[in-house]
């Protein structure tokens, strides 16, 4: 025993360092494989040429970044040389002189040396460790090859070995080594409950190095390797001899072959002790349009490959690698009858993918023959390994096999290349595919082709002989928009107009015009073209993904509503005949004239009323790509109802909820109530406080028809709801159909107080909410209206995060929030006067905060913490029906009034005025901002340290458009902190670079750039906003070693770590807003290689 284990020691001590860990990230997904980050294993098997022998799933078919870091911690860049298309091996390389302060060591493949009861060692990365080592025995040479996934990589046509080592993750890869030190076996995978561990055998492996090693030219470069992989695209799995005479194996046929097998292996042999040596090989499944098809069928028994009897994969294997591009003499039984045919040899190499379309941030290839095989599917079809951003938002899930696009057949990925180059930006186009689940039913959805976020579609092309992907921007043909640009200019300049915004020069981002408090209030110059229309807080959310429970069907809810109006179908619209009639009816009742029946007057004024508010509601649907979910967004798909306020001839305005708006960047489609319309809007103005924002429309995109038929609403604020008063809640559901039932409101002003998300985002504060006695549920929002259809409220979508999960519940938002931000329509349009230029940039409506978050507290209570008796009558006398005081409950970061106020300060009065609520401090701040050309002081009185105070506040600003830049640098993206973060309370001293996301497979998730951190210095230079961290991070090339100093956003803790720069798969971008055309723009700052 003493002498094996110092055997053992010996043996290790020389496999040990040729062993290394392998850092692979999968910068796209592609075919079998997702983007991501993990560790395995490898093992040097030529040290003078640097290969390096791991698993196909580690080494993976797409693009990939990796190193090997060897036993003494020395990390030496890796690239991917080769991978087999069918098991599960392949290999890395690596310069050998990079290798500074060790020797490598090698590890010789001995294939022969597996058998029954050996000793083995498996050397690697297990569970993660830097170094692990585990023993077993060897107990199967014929295991069948294990099945990992329906939908990823699986090996087969191959025998595995199995030993009950136990390994687990990151043991990928490693060397089963015998007490000489020679690889037997190639760890490929296990199985936990049972501690079972596979092995890969070696013979195919060895070919394929000595292949390899002949492509490594004398100046140490390599040539694209070509080793010969042939195929009947036909699975076949080992059965006994028991199972295969079942199957219909003549008698003679096994006599024959055990005859010569017994022959070849001899008489000493011990049966079973040779693969292959118990059974026969059965033909399993068969892929479509493959050489193999109508020839062979599941059920048939190979007995012969080219006259030689065949039981072993190794066997037929090398036949079928000899004959590549050939054809061999197959002959088999099927129930019991002899069949021989010759079947022709594909090439493996041709059917395995090597071109990645990047499209739209999906990842679109030819379908290979592994997914082929697990799909029951022809190769080569136009597969969907990750749909992305325009994809996903067409509805085209992962996994889907494209058909055609713009009508035209999409066979294989040239000709969907060549489709997409003939679309235009904007444009909109049918496209046809397919499930595998459900193979026999053609879908059809609607591409909208845009280029904006990710730009133009890039194919990558695999080079094995550099090992790295090369790409090829495969540029439109036309990237202009299908529709005219004049529209763009012309909604500017009307929307400026609404604005009351006089004309100003500029427009970018970078150049935003200066918050000043006056701005806010302007004049209009006449009235709208159709009704006059005022801002208010608006919308409300319908389900949505990822954010509503689940509810019940829209159908099943309209049916089952007592006392519910639904309207059947959609011919009752304006200027049909029953709205005539309905008209005349309601003309006649106001004129005095008593209708013969009171229900059918009723019933009249119902429908005028539901169809007066279906031409002013609009649905609204939101697409964020991944690389513009900025600002804690919590989803990437939202929908909800919005409310048309103001339309002219080429600038319409709807206000919706902040929760289905929640961010300025993204795709916002609009359907119309009054018309089968869709038209795209654009993000306007975002309330920084209230639970509403603005999207702006150009109604020249509409049909005659529709513009005529769409009336925008008239907001109703005053006078203010009371308890009991009777209002009529009209909704419109997901299928564009008006719900209308008459409510009692049950509390006029709830104050709303949002918790705040784990991911700091947008909350709704000093916000009052209208409750009723009955509404629709979460599923349907809209308005609250009286009886001559003028809007007192809009009911909205609300949304916070309780125990880490999304609740969402909707509330009527009074009109009154919305008067800082009025929008009223100009006449210039209307009349064709009014001068104004189509560059009249775009300032958002300044919105003017105390930038302290207060709370409502009892009086009785307040009175108990020692407010004085006289504060206590006087809000009394103020307020009879709310009785309470605001306490501050938190104050953003880094603003005046963090330094001057402190948390649980009773706000008695603000410039001489008692206030009790959020209306009369934001009534009281409008005023002081309106008189002041600045941001103006207010005078607070407060209670604190039981004695009654006054401060001087410096009011804050924000600019109504939110966050207007992103940076992705690494993969990381990059903003300043956003509203959200600050009313926090608290900030890192260097926080101008804030971590909102990072993706998958990229140099942030290789080496932990993860969100909610700000980068504080990069390199040792500092980096206190955006523009001091691109002028450092620009000058680092592609590979450079970067240490990155981080900040944790709430516990203010740094940490150092360190990456490499990926300029190929990973350029630095950023996404800028233009506040003219609130469009967003793409622009490089390193130059992809």
């Amino acid at each position: 025993m003493q002498v094996a284990s110092d055997a053992w020691k010996t043996t290790l001590d020389a496999v040990v360092p040729a062993v290394v860990v392998l850092k692979v990230t999968q910068t796209r997904a592609f075919d079998t494989e997702s983007a991501g980050s993990s560790y395995a294993t490898g093992f040097v098997v030529d040290k003078a040429r640097g290969l390096i022998l791991t698993n196909r799933h580690v080494v993976t078919p797409g693009p990939v970044v990796a190193e090997a870091i060897f036993l003494n911690r020395e990390e030496v860049p890796v690239q991917p040389l080769y991978y087999d298309p069918v098991h599960d091996f392949g290999f890395m390389r690596f310069d050998p002189g990079r290798l500074q302060f060790m020797k490598a060591g090698e590890i010789p493949l001995a294939p022969d040396a597996a058998a029954v009861g050996l000793d083995i060692r498996v050397v690697g990365n297990d569970s993660g460790e830097k170094l692990s080592i585990l023993s077993g025995t060897l107990a199967r040479l014929d295991r069948d090859a294990p099945h990992y996934s329906r939908r990823g990589f699986n090996d087969f046509n191959q025998f595995y070995i199995q030993a009950a080592s136990g390994t687990k993750g990151g043991s990928s890869g490693s060397p089963v080594v015998n007490i000489k030190g020679q690889a037997v076996g190639l760890n490929a995978g296990g199985k936990n409950k049972a501690a079972s561990a596979y092995y890969l055998p070696l013979h195919r492996i060895v070919r394929a190095l000595h292949l390899l090693q002949a492509c490594h030219q004398p100046d140490g470069s390599w040539a694209q390797p070509a080793i010969p992989r042939g195929d009947l695209q036909a699975t076949l799995v080992f059965k006994g001899y028991d199972e295969v005479r079942r199957l219909g194996l003549r008698t003679e046929t096994e006599a024959a072959v055990r005859a010569s097998k017994q022959q070849h292996e001899g008489d000493g042999a011990l049966l079973g002790e040779r693969p292959g040596s118990t059974g026969m090989l059965v033909v399993e499944s068969v892929v479509p349009a493959g050489p193999a098809e109508a020839v062979l069928e599941a059920g048939d028994v190979l007995v012969r490959l080219n006259g030689q009897i065949v039981t072993d994969f190794l066997t037929m294997e090398a036949l079928l690698d000899d004959n590549v591009g050939g054809s061999v003499h197959v002959e088999v039984e099927r129930g019991g009858k002899p069949l021989a045919a010759d079947v022709r040899v594909q090439d493996l190499q041709t059917v395995t993918p090597c071109r990645l379309l990047d499209l739209g941030g999906g990842a679109v290839n030819e379908l290979s023959y592994q997914q082929a095989r697990n799909n029951r599917a022809a190769v080569g079809q136009v597969y969907v390994a990750e749909s992305g951003y325009l994809l996903g938002k067409a509805g085209v899930p992962k996994y889907a096999i494209i058909t055609s696009l713009a009508g035209t057949p999409t066979p294989d990925l040239d000709a969907f290349v060549e489709a997409l180059k003939g679309l235009r930006h904007g444009q909109r186009v049918p496209l046809e595919f397919f499930t595998f689940g459900e193979r026999h039913r053609r879908k059809s959805t609607i591409l909208h082709v845009n280029w904006s976020w990710y730009g133009p579609p890039k194919v990558w092309t695999r080079n094995n002989a550099a090992g790295i992907w090369d790409c090829l921007v495969e540029m439109p043909h036309s990237l202009a928009a299908a529709g005219p640009k004049a529209g763009e200019a012309g909604e500017a300049c009307d929307v400026a107009a609404a604005n009351g915004t006089p004309p100003a020069a500029g427009g970018s981002a970078s150049k935003r015009p200066p918050l000043h408090p006056g701005a806010a209030s302007g004049t209009t110059a006449g009235p709208a073209a159709a009704s006059p229309a005022k801002a208010g807080a608006a919308g409300a959310s319908i389900p949505r993904k990822r954010s509503v429970p689940s509810i019940p069907q829209h159908e099943d809810i309209e049916k089952q509503q007592p006392g519910v109006t639904a309207q059947a179908d959609d011919s009752r619209l304006l200027g049909s005949p029953a709205a005539e009639a309905a008209m005349a009816a309601g003309m006649g009742a106001a004129a005095g004239e008593a209708p013969a029946d009171q229900a059918e007057a009723a019933n009249m004024w119902r429908s005028m009323l539901e169809e007066q508010l279906r031409c002013g509601l609009v649905l609204v649907d939101v697409e964020i790509p991944l690389v513009a979910l900025a600002d804690g967004v919590h989803s990437r798909s939202f929908s909800g109802c919005g409310v048309i306020v103001h339309q002219s001839e080429s600038l319409g305005l709807v206000l919706v909820d902040r929760n289905t708006v929640t961010v300025g960047p993204g795709d916002v489609m609009l359907s119309f109530g009054a018309f089968p319309a869709e038209v795209p809007a654009r993000v306007r103005f975002l309330h920084p406080l209230h639970n509403f924002s603005i999207c702006s429309y150009d109604p020249r995109q509409l049909s005659e028809e529709a513009r005529r038929l769409i009336r925008p609403l008239h907001l109703a604020p005053s006078p203010p709801l009371r308890r009991c008063d009777a209002v009529e809640l009209v909704c419109l559901s997901k299928s564009l159909r008006i719900l209308h039932r008459t409510s009692s409101v049950t509390n006029p002003a709830m104050s709303v107080l949002i918790h705040k998300a784990e991911v700091p985002r947008f909350r709704a504060v000093h916000e009052e909410v209208v409750k009723l006695d009955q509404d629709f549920g979460i599923a349907y929002s809209g308005v609250l209206c009286d009886r001559s259809g003028g809007v007192r409220a809009l009911w909205g979508s609300y949304s916070e995060q309780l125990n880490k999960e999304e609740q969402e519940w909707t509330a009527g938002g009074s009109t009154c929030a919305c008067e800082p931000a009025r929008l009223d329509g100009s006449g210039s349009d209307a009349s064709g006067g009014g001068g104004l230029e189509a560059t009249v940039p775009l300032p958002p409506p300044p919105v003017v905060t105390l930038d302290a978050e207060l709370e409502p507290l009892l009086l009785s209570k307040a009175a108990q913490f020692g407010l004085p008796t006289e504060w206590v009558s006087r809000l009394v006398r103020l307020d009879p029906e709310r009785r309470q005081v605001l306490r501050v409950h938190s104050r953003v970061a880094g603003s005046h009034a963090q330094e001057v106020l402190c948390d649980a300060d009773m706000v008695l009065a603000i410039s001489g005025q008692p206030v009790s609520s959020y209306n009369d401090v934001e009534r009281i701040i409008a005023e002081a901002a309106a008189a002041a050309a600045q941001l103006p002081e207010v005078q607070l009185t407060i209670f604190r340290d039981s004695a009654v105070q006054e401060v001087t506040v410096r009011l804050g600003g924000e600019d109504g458009l939110g966050t207007n830049r992103m940076v992705h640098w690494c993969g990381a993206q990059l903003q300043y902190p956003h509203r959200g973060v600050r009313e926090l309370g608290f900030l890192p001293e260097r926080h101008g670079v804030y971590i909102s996301r990072w993706h998958h497979g990229s140099p942030a998730h290789r080496y932990g750039l993860y969100a909610l951190h700000c980068v504080s210095e990069v390199n040792g230079q500092p980096t206190p906003d955006l523009d001091a961290f691109i002028s450092v991070v620009r000058q680092l090339p592609d590979g450079a070693d970067v240490r990155v100093r981080l900040v944790h956003f709430e516990s203010n803790k740094s940490k150092v770590l360190t990456l490499k720069t990926d300029h190929r798969y990973w350029p630095t971008w950023q996404l800028v807003l233009d506040s003219v055309t609130a469009e967003w723009t793409r622009e490089p700052i390193s130059s992809p290689i």
